[in-house]
């Protein structure tokens, strides 16, 4: 789950609408206040944080909205979600809608949908809350995403690999990494979706024979991983990393990467199902495995 202060969020909205301070806290609140908003030194109250969204919002900067830790903290089982997501009249937020249309989408994608249909589906998901000609970019810039956009955008990039359109899916995993690797390091959405990011990159690289940027995309994710203790995605990624040194004539670490890859996969395959975080639920079908021999 992704936590933004709000002071971060306001100067950043404020910024790109080249707005000064004294412009966004005209009637609402003094210039100080908006000053010491934006440094964390003070906390805006319900009312003046609304106002000056509001007011940012007007001037013609769209901002997403922000979750709640209470809102996914009690989803424990995928197939519980699904089950709400079905049974679910209209919900009370944004976030609850797009998160909800996001489960059903991944689930209309395991009964074997057309890649094609499942990128328009994901793209619809994604415009209800953000204009779509941010998908390539801004994604490194900005730090106002959500962190279900985030998976939205790796999902829609993996599509485009499975559609053979490359340059496009690569376009927006170097982004992801990027933006990721930049805002999100130490963070929980760092710690599980920086990793796959990576492994897909790697896999679209390896598809375009870039053998040494597959290589860095590969290591990054490992790193990732060991670092911080997932090991959901490391199969995948010693899979890529596996092809990536047979490429390159090292039998020896190619063949040291697959045993590593087998073992992890035997491990996985003996852990309770459906016991993590939502995130890794999410992620289960997103990880990409490109084979180059």
């Amino acid at each position: 789950m992704i936590y933004y202060r709000m002071g971060d969020v306001i100067k950043e909205l404020r910024d790109r609408l080249h707005m000064t301070q004294e412009e966004l806290a005209a009637g609402i609140c003094s210039v100080s206040s908006v000053a010491k908003i934006e440094k964390g030194s003070q906390s805006p109250s319900g009312r003046v944080a609304e106002a000056l969204l509001r007011r940012l919002k007007d001037a013609g900067c769209f901002f997403t909205g922000f979750s709640q830790p209470e809102e996914l903290l009690e989803l424990k089982s995928w197939d519980r979600v699904v089950e709400q997501a079905k049974n679910s009249g209209k919900r009370g937020s944004l976030f609850e809608e797009q998160f909800y249309a996001y489960v059903l989408a991944q689930e209309r994608k395991k009964a074997g949908m057309d890649h094609s249909v499942q990128l328009l589906d994901l793209m619809k998901i994604l415009v209800m809350s953000m204009p779509l000609d941010e998908l390539y970019d801004e994604t490194a810039t900005r730090k106002t995403y959500t962190y279900l956009e985030l998976y939205l955008l790796n999902s829609i990039a993996v599509e485009f690999y499975y559609m053979n359109s490359f340059e496009s899916a690569n376009r927006i995993l170097e982004r992801l990494s990027d933006y990721l690797e930049k805002w999100h390091a130490g963070g929980e959405i760092g710690r599980y979706l920086y990793p796959v990011v990576c492994n897909n990159l790697a896999a679209v690289k390896l598809s375009t024979g870039l053998m040494h940027p597959a290589y860095l995309a590969c290591d990054n994710g490992i790193g990732s991983c060991l670092k911080n203790s997932v090991m959901m995605p490391l199969p995948s990624l010693y899979g890529n990393f596996s092809n990536v040194l047979y490429a390159l004539g090292e039998t020896a670490k190619a063949q040291q990467a697959d045993s590593r890859m087998r073992a992890l996969r035997a491990i996985l395959a003996d852990s309770p199902d459906g016991s993590g975080p939502i995130e890794l639920e999410l992620l289960k079908d997103s990880c990409l495995m490109a084979f180059v021999w």
